[in-house]
């Protein structure tokens, strides 16, 4: 199968415009509209529904987009590494994270990840709420750092790295300000934020920003965010509460916010990778922050939410 083809066809996938797909692509639109019609001859079916004013996935073409962005990321990403080398540059493996990142890990893991792969260099590329599953399988990154559960399986997940206690970020001179361990039953008095629709899976949501309460009482909504910083800055605001990590108050500082342990399960980070992705480099960063996790005691024992 020509690779060409299936560019073509995750450009309209993404964009639903055959004109706006050849101009991300660089070709005439007749090129893009004929490797759509040979890819649907080829495969028997149609993609997409075509009228004079808008182009929509058929269920065939939602099929083949969730089941074919992963693999062909990761060939394109192992032919830019072949490339590199054959240039005789540096394998370049960019690395996402949200939040802290590696947190006090960040020196340890790249001294580690070095030692046994001189030949790869290290990119950090910051992620936010809205993309730090998505980022890894659209290949803006190769790994991510990611806050579980993160259940695909077009996503492969190492080890946790970390499982911290949860805490509650509350305005300063809040009611709970005082208390030292929140009863999360409290949370149905509060507003929470909240992500965009479709921004994450509706368990991760839940997970980090509960809609009710360990005993089913609704948590009001607050307003939506998309990174740590526009939460932080709502909550300093009086607009709403939001759960963080333990270590997040020693990385996120910010006037006008307490942040006060909760009685919530804690939350875990682990790196992530594309599944189709068969390059050592993702998996040998693993092993890298697996052993500094390992040896500086972050390293969790228990397997938690996937």
């Amino acid at each position: 199968m020509d690779l060409r083809k299936l560019d073509c066809f995750l450009a309209v996938a993404h964009r639903l415009h055959f004109g706006q797909a050849a101009e991300a692509l660089g070709v005439k639109q007749s090129v893009v509209s004929e490797s759509i019609k040979s890819l649907e001859s080829h495969l028997g079916g149609q993609l997409f529904e075509r009228t004079s004013r808008r182009v929509s996935l058929t269920a065939l073409g939602q099929a083949l987009l969730k089941d074919l962005e992963p693999p062909v990321n990761a060939l394109r990403a192992a032919l830019g590494d072949a490339r590199r080398r054959a240039q005789g540059q540096q394998t370049e493996l960019l690395v996402g994270y949200l939040g802290g990142g590696f947190y006090e890990l960040t020196s340890a893991v790249v001294a580690e990840f070095a030692r046994s792969r001189p030949d790869i260099s290290l990119r950090f590329v910051e992620l936010n709420y809205l993309n730090q599953g998505s980022a890894v399988l659209d290949g803006k990154v190769d790994v991510a750092l990611a806050r579980l559960p993160l259940a695909t399986h077009s996503l492969t997940r190492g080890a946790i790295l970390f499982q911290d206690a949860r805490t509650l970020v509350v305005p300063s001179g809040h009611r709970l300000a005082a208390h030292k361990l929140v009863d999360p039953e409290e949370l149905q008095y509060e507003r929470m934020v909240r992500l965009p629709a479709g921004a994450a899976s509706d368990e991760w949501c839940n997970y980090h920003f509960p809609r009710v309460t360990p005993s089913g009482q609704a948590i009001a909504d607050g307003p939506e965010i998309a990174t740590v910083r526009e939460g932080l800055v709502a909550v300093a605001a009086g607009q709403c509460v939001m759960t963080l990590t333990s270590r997040a108050r020693n990385y996120f500082a910010h006037p006008g916010v307490e942040f006060i342990e909760i009685d919530l399960p804690p939350i875990q980070s682990a790196l992530t990778w594309r599944t189709f992705d068969h390059r050592s480099g993702p998996r040998d960063l693993e092993m890298a922050a697996r052993a500094v996790a390992a040896r500086l005691g972050t390293l969790a024992l228990a397997e938690g939410p996937r």
